[in-house]
């Protein structure tokens, strides 16, 4: 017992002193670990909402834009020059004809010696895809002006070639007045300058109003006649009417 070693209890505040105040630097450690993700967190957070705004502001003045841009855009595609200059760009020269046929007309005829009839089949040239499209639109209206046309001829003009082809000259120019009216009455126009008139030029949208106001004409006028009026049988939808079948009695 006289060997064994005795713990004697110290009252100095220091021995006791780093083994008490180990643990409370450990907790404020975690405490500032812990944070640090929440943190991190609440940043993404606010990158994320704030990208999503600019996203949301920046997609509203896009669509904006492109609105105003549609309007503008369909505006000036409904300016009677831009449709003309349009229908005169759309010219396909080299294009294969594509031929159209309708059904068969059988009309009377005025003439000598009792009543006459006319039975017909008329093919359509063009060279445009779409004006077969147009002519389907427009079927009742066309084969109404047709029948007119037709039942308008004497039996003795018919009978001779040039009767024939005016007859057809005039179904083409009729035809195209219905799905092409603004190129149609340029063309007619060309073909009597009797009235081509700047005011009949102003009337289909070939040259600016104000030129036959008693001002002078403009270059930019000048220039738009010149191309508005080279107009030929081969720029209209219609380019000739064919007859496949062609009997009187």
């Amino acid at each position: 017992m006289a060997d064994e070693e005795r713990i004697e209890p110290t009252l100095d505040p220091n021995a006791a002193a780093p083994a008490a105040g180990a643990s409370p630097p450990a907790n404020g450690d975690n405490i500032q670990e812990a944070e640090k993700p929440k943190s991190k967190k609440m940043l993404f957070i606010i990158i994320g909402v704030v990208v999503l705004l600019v996203a949301a502001v920046g997609g509203y003045l896009y669509m904006q834009s492109s609105e105003e841009a549609r309007k503008l855009k369909e505006a000036e595609a409904k300016r009677p020059e831009n449709i003309l200059k349009k229908q005169l760009m759309e010219r396909k020269e080299n294009a294969p004809p594509i031929y159209i046929p309708l059904e068969e007309m059988i009309v009377n005829l005025p003439g000598r010696g009792g009543e006459h009839y006319l039975q017909a089949k008329i093919v359509l040239r063009t060279n445009d895809s779409a004006t077969e499209g147009k002519i389907k639109n427009f079927m009742p209206v066309i084969r109404d002006k047709i029948i007119t046309v037709l039942s308008s001829r004497q039996m003795q003009e018919l009978a001779t070639v040039e009767g024939k082809v005016m007859m057809a000259r005039e179904i083409a120019l009729v035809i195209n007045s219905i799905i092409a009216p603004q190129l149609t009455a340029i063309y007619i126009l060309q073909q009597q300058p009797g009235t081509a008139d700047m005011q009949n030029l102003e009337r289909i949208g070939a040259v600016p109003k104000e030129t036959s106001s008693g001002q002078k004409i403009t270059g930019e006028a000048a220039r738009a006649a010149a191309e508005f009026w080279n107009v030929t049988e081969m720029d209209l939808p219609v380019q000739a009417v064919l007859f496949s079948s062609f009997v009187m009695q």
